[in-house]
């Protein structure tokens, strides 16, 4: 059985990222391992530069060896004021490395990066839609931004801050323009979305978290997230594998 870590409890302000544990078990075969956040957070003042965030990193690679884990996700805005510093650059080697690993203990999006992985290899971007611009023949073109991206995805990548802190370690990188899916399973495993899209451009801004993609889509797509999507986050990985996802249960 697959273990996954859960280190800290879910961003209060997540919205629909509930999840089942018994269900993810049953159906996945993935057991959910409960991490508490002083795990991390113990580690005091880190200091906020790339130091400080390759601690985190250490500290998240002690723990995976500890409880046996595959991937994880963690509640990463604690750490702003406990460590001082982000997880956005461990969440980033990790994916890397193959480790599937989630921002904001969204066990959801935890579970589509796996999902992602098996489909295409890669973990997948971790996303927030943050604009939305309606176009001709039924397309529309979204902006997607987080402050951590795979660094086996980006063609390059720099340093920054992490957006809503201004500290830390927050990576802007600059992905391949190309074919992509779009895609999310909620966390009772009664729901999926995957919709295969193109990433037409990158960009940079500083009002938004750092690394951030245009891409197209359906207008479909933009319907479902303005209307019912499932949850915050969604993931985006390389290739198009929208028809390969299904959950049998």
């Amino acid at each position: 059985m697959v273990r996954l870590g859960v280190i800290g409890k879910p961003s209060d302000w997540l919205i629909a990222s509930v999840y089942d544990a018994d269900i993810i078990r049953q159906v996945m075969d993935i057991e959910l391992v409960d991490i508490a956040i002083d795990e991390v957070t113990s580690l005091g003042r880190v200091g906020d530069g790339e130091e400080g965030a390759l601690r985190i990193y250490e500290r998240l690679k002690e723990l995976i060896q500890k409880y046996k884990l595959s991937g994880l996700t963690l509640r990463c805005f604690d750490l702003l004021t406990t460590v001082h510093n982000t997880g956005c650059l461990a969440l980033a080697r990790l994916n890397a490395e193959g480790i599937p690993a989630a921002c904001e203990s969204d066990v959801p999006a935890l579970l589509t990066m796996m999902l992602a992985k098996q489909v295409s290899g890669y973990s997948g971007f971790q996303v927030n839609a943050a604009r939305i611009e309606q176009r001709e023949n039924n397309r529309c073109e979204i902006l997607f931004a987080h402050c951590t991206v795979p660094l086996n995805m980006v063609d390059t990548y720099e340093y920054t801050t992490h957006f809503e802190s201004g500290i830390g370690v927050g990576i802007h990188g600059e992905l391949p323009v190309g074919d992509y899916t779009l895609m999310k399973v909620s966390g009772t495993l009664d729901r999926i979305f995957a919709a295969d899209v193109r990433l037409i451009r990158n960009q940079y801004e500083p009002n938004l978290c750092r690394t951030q993609v245009w891409i197209e889509a359906d207008r479909e797509v933009a319907d479902y997230l303005l209307t019912n999507p499932i949850a915050n986050h969604h993931i985006l990985c390389p290739g198009h594998h929208a028809g390969k996802l299904t959950i049998d249960n």
